[in-house]
């Protein structure tokens, strides 16, 4: 399955993004293209003591895989980054994931995320894009009332990432557990010296899974 449907996740064009634009979305981030967000998934301890500092999440308090995912504005999967330990920060596994070039963004796209992706200058930097996240009060006594209103806009925006996230490790009860060691990297794609692991190609194909099923964000 993965040889045949890996290329449904793919990063659509611009264009088609910005005319497919849900109604909602148009006033407030009208050069919207994607939300962003990263997820974990339970793994079992390896037996590698570098391995097992490397997978240990000090947020889920257990050995992970963490995988950073982007959405377009309409919920379809649009990135899939490959697998890393769960003790990598949100923040890293973007800026190594790839998702940051200037083959995938234009001048001027927006993308949102969650205010722990504090990227907005690796964005503008390298690709003149604008990163949109919920303000902070750190060094305010209390937000204005119309950054509280944004930031309740961005917020319930992002939480169609976070439906879609929930969408693909609920409809299948091999992400639902903790993924056995062979499942995360097995032997026999290791001996072949592989690029793509396991766990990877297990993801890609619930990812496509996903995207071929109606959307859970807007009914049309």
């Amino acid at each position: 399955m993965y040889a045949k449907l890996e290329f449904l996740v793919q990063w659509p064009d611009r264009q088609s993004v910005i005319q497919t634009l849900p109604p909602e979305f148009k006033e407030k981030f009208p050069r919207l293209t994607s939300i962003i967000d990263c997820f974990e998934i339970f793994i079992d301890c390896p037996g590698n003591l570098l391995s097992r500092q490397k997978t240990y999440s000090n947020y889920k308090k257990h050995t992970t895989a963490k995988v950073f995912v982007a959405c377009s504005p309409i919920g379809a999967i649009t990135y899939l980054s490959l697998a890393w330990g769960g003790r990598v920060s949100d923040v890293e596994l973007v800026q190594k994931s790839g998702f940051i070039s200037r083959s995938l963004h234009y001048p001027g796209d927006q993308i949102l995320a969650d205010r722990g992706f504090t990227l907005k200058d690796d964005f503008a930097t390298i690709c003149s894009v604008e990163l949109i996240i919920p303000a902070f009060t750190k060094g305010l006594k209390q937000l204005s009332a119309s950054q509280v209103e944004l930031s309740r806009q961005k917020s319930s925006i992002c939480i169609h990432t976070e439906r879609v996230i929930g969408l693909l490790k609920n409809s299948y009860t091999i992400l639902q557990g903790t993924l056995p060691i062979h499942i995360v990297k097995s032997l026999k794609y290791e001996a072949d010296d592989a690029k793509v692991a396991s766990i990877d190609r297990l993801l890609r194909v619930c990812a496509v899974l996903v995207n071929l099923g109606s959307s859970i964000v807007f009914k049309g």
